[in-house]
Parts: structure tokens; C-alpha cells; sequence
């Protein structure tokens, strides 16, 4: 018969394998929803373009400088302001609708899904987990960074409708004709219409939906947690270039559950997971991946400029087996108890310095800097300015 702590070791185990593959599937429905989410902008969008469009060319020179200069005085101009206003209005209220539907029905599913892997792993009886919308409401009142899911997807649509009254302005003023004024809100069909003002609230939607859906699995989690007893939550990040500094500093902390410490998301798209530590201890292996920082090509800004993207680290699902097998990267498993601090340290000198920076790089090889040292307490990045100031202020305060 298998003693208590070896029965605790396999339940550990279990559910950190659990939650990392239950991450990858959660990946795959936040897909989901954001795809629906944009068709809808699409359309939306789509209706209101070819509204504007008709309406500019009805337009005579006079009222174009009033519209330029935010001066709504005829019945024609009148009706431009309804048309952008009322698409703005509408897809403010079916982002809200269909996000937070989403968002409740995945609150619901991570309680049931997390008292489930608790009771699979200890095979003991618990409590009933916490009810869905009991932990929705939490998701929705807790902030998300410093912002509620509320505000920040109200954001999308406001933003994106004075990004489309800017650019008209701008248009006109700048004697565009009307087509051209139309192409830079949609894109152009060369560049899948990523080059216009309205790619924007796509690529908002994906970021604040997935991020948002973290964040209510996140509070599934701590809620359910809490009400089956779990003491304590580890912070697991994942093994690879991508993960920030912030997230890096924070893997393998222990907190206390329902006490003041860094949630997840610490960061837009973060994939970081709070996981119960059973006896102070996590078991079992964690996969990891070295990834390529990489040039990738051109990018286009807020403004629809084309511009040459920075060097990212590319994720290996992202590359073919081919480019895997070129690059020679280095993929397999730790021991689950490995933190991301431990993992960077036998990595090569290239990839750290990749990572940190040359600067921060001299510092953490001569200077016996650890990563945390790297991140403020809430996980954003110090310049190396900010790290001297703030070394300075300790070692006046220890030696005078």
C-alpha cells in the first residue's frame, strides 16, 4: 500500500499534467470564441462602411469641412454621425453580450472542471464546488491587471469609433477622395486588410478575450480552491523564451490561498496557471521548450504603417518539424519542481543573452543578479536606470 506522501506525489503529479493539457484545450475554445466575435465585427463592419461610403459621396465641399472639423450641421452630416455612432453602439452591446456569455459558461465549466481534477487526484470525498455564477460574479468584480473585463471590452468598440471619425478627418483634410478615405478604414485585400483602422478592434478582440478567459479560469480555479480546503497555489510558468521576466521571477512561488499576491494574468496572453501545492511540493515533469528568436517580417501599427517587427522568440508550435530540426532546438521535460530560474541558468550563454538583453545579461552573469531582481513587485520590467536607483537605495540604507 502506497504511503501518504507517495499517495500525495502521484496526485501532484496528476494534476500538473491535468492542467497543462487542460491549458492547451482552453487555448483552443478562446479561438473559438474570438473567431465568432470577429465575424461579427466583420460584418458589422462591413454594413457600416458601405453606409459611410454612400453617404460621403453625397456630401458637398462645405459640409466635408464641417465634418472635418466635428460640426454635425445638416441633416446629411446628421446622419454620417447616427451611422458610425449607432455601429459603434451595436457592436459594443454584441461584444458584451457574447464575450460575457462566454465567460460565464467557462466559469461554470473550470468549478466543475477543477473539483473534479482535485477528487480524481486525492480519490477522497469534498465539497461541492463553488456554484457557476457565484464564480462568474467573482471573475467580473476581481480586476483583470488593474482593469474589469467590463471596461476594458467597452474599450474596443469606443476606441475603434473615434479611430474611424481620425482617420476621415485626416482623410479629408488631407484632400483624399472618398474611395481611398474607405480603403484605409478596411485594409487593402493585398495585406488581408490588416493595414486598416478597423483590423484594430480584431486584433483587440483576440487579445482582451483570451486574456479575459484566462482570467475567469484563473478565479475558477482560486475560488474552488478555496472552497475545498486547498491551503496553498504554486505559480507555474512555462519553460520558454516567450514567457516575460515578470512571469519567469514568479514560477515557483507559493501563496497562501484568498490572501493578497500576483494573479494570473500578470500580462496580456499571459498562460501562467496558479496550481494547488500539495504538501509545499510539486511533482511530476514539466515540458519546456528552448525557442528561436526570430526575425518574422513586417507588422502594421495603430497608425496602419508598415513596420519591421522586432526579434520575438518563436514558440515550436509555430515552426514546421523541419525549421525544429534546423534550429536545433531543445525540446523535452523537467522535473516539475525545476522553476524557470533554474531551467534558465543551464541554458546557453546565447539564448540568456537573448533574453535578458546584453545589459542585463552582463549584470546576471558578473553581477550574480537573479532574474526577480530584473521585475518590480508587480511583475513589469526596471530599466537598468530604474535597477541602479534602486540599488543605490539599498545599499544607502544597509552601509550609509
Amino acid at each position: 500500500m502506497a504511503s501518504d506522501s507517495q499517495a500525495r506525489r502521484l496526485a501532484q503529479r496528476r494534476i500538473v499534467d491535468a492542467l497543462t493539457r487542460h491549458g492547451s484545450y482552453l487555448h483552443r475554445a478562446s479561438s473559438a470564441q474570438v473567431s465568432a466575435i470577429t465575424e461579427l465585427i466583420d460584418e458589422l463592419s462591413g454594413q457600416m462602411l458601405s453606409d459611410v461610403g454612400e453617404r460621403l459621396d453625397n456630401l458637398a465641399p462645405a459640409e466635408l469641412r464641417a465634418f472635418s472639423q466635428g460640426r454635425y450641421t445638416t441633416d446629411r452630416l446628421k446622419g454620417m454621425r447616427k451611422t458610425i455612432d449607432g455601429w459603434a453602439a451595436t457592436m459594443a452591446e454584441r461584444i458584451d453580450t457574447m464575450a460575457k456569455e462566454g465567460l460565464e459558461e467557462l466559469a461554470e465549466h473550470e468549478a466543475q472542471f477543477t473539483r473534479r481534477l482535485l477528487t480524481e487526484s486525492i480519490e477522497d470525498s469534498l465539497p461541492a464546488a463553488p456554484a457557476g455564477a457565484a464564480v462568474y460574479a467573482a471573475a467580473m468584480q476581481q480586476p483583470m491587471m488593474g482593469q474589469l473585463v467590463e471596461d476594458a471590452l467597452a474599450n474596443i468598440p469606443e476606441r475603434t469609433r473615434q479611430q474611424v471619425y481620425s482617420r476621415m478627418r485626416q482623410g479629408i483634410t488631407s484632400g483624399e477622395a472618398n474611395g481611398a478615405i474607405i480603403r484605409a478604414l478596411r485594409g487593402t485585400k493585398a495585406l488581408g486588410y490588416k493595414d486598416g483602422v478597423l483590423n484594430w478592434p480584431r486584433r483587440q478582440i483576440d487579445t482582451v478575450v483570451r486574456t479575459a478567459r484566462n482570467h475567469a479560469s484563473g478565479v475558477a480555479y482560486e475560488e474552488t480552491y478555496a472552497a475545498l480546503g486547498v491551503e496553498e497555489l504554486v505559480w507555474i510558468a512555462r519553460l520558454e523564451g516567450r514567457v516575460c521576466m515578470g512571469c519567469a521571477a514568479l514560477d515557483g512561488q507559493r501563496f497562501k490561498v484568498g490572501s493578497n499576491h500576483p494573479r494570473n494574468p500578470l500580462h496580456y496572453n499571459c498562460a501562467c496557471q496558479l496550481a494547488p501545492s500539495l504538501d509545499g511540493n510539486v511533482m511530476g515533469e514539466r515540458p519546456y521548450v528552448r525557442a528561436l528568436k526570430v526575425r518574422n517580417g513586417y507588422t502594421i501599427n495603430e497608425d496602419g504603417d508598415r513596420v519591421r517587427r522586432a526579434p520575438h522568440f518563436r514558440g515550436i508550435g509555430d515552426m514546421t518539424k523541419k525549421q525544429r530540426k534546423d534550429a536545433g532546438l531543445d525540446v523535452g521535460q523537467v522535473s516539475a519542481s525545476t522553476t524557470y530560474p533554474d531551467w534558465f541558468k543551464n541554458q546557453s550563454a546565447a539564448y540568456q543573452k537573448d533574453w535578458l538583453g546584453p545589459a542585463r545579461y552582463k549584470l546576471y552573469k558578473d553581477g550574480g543578479y537573479q532574474i526577480d531582481r530584473f521585475v518590480d513587485p508587480l511583475g513589469q520590467k526596471l530599466t537598468i536606470e530604474q535597477l541602479r536607483q534602486r540599488d543605490a537605495k539599498t545599499f544607502a540604507e544597509l552601509f550609509g
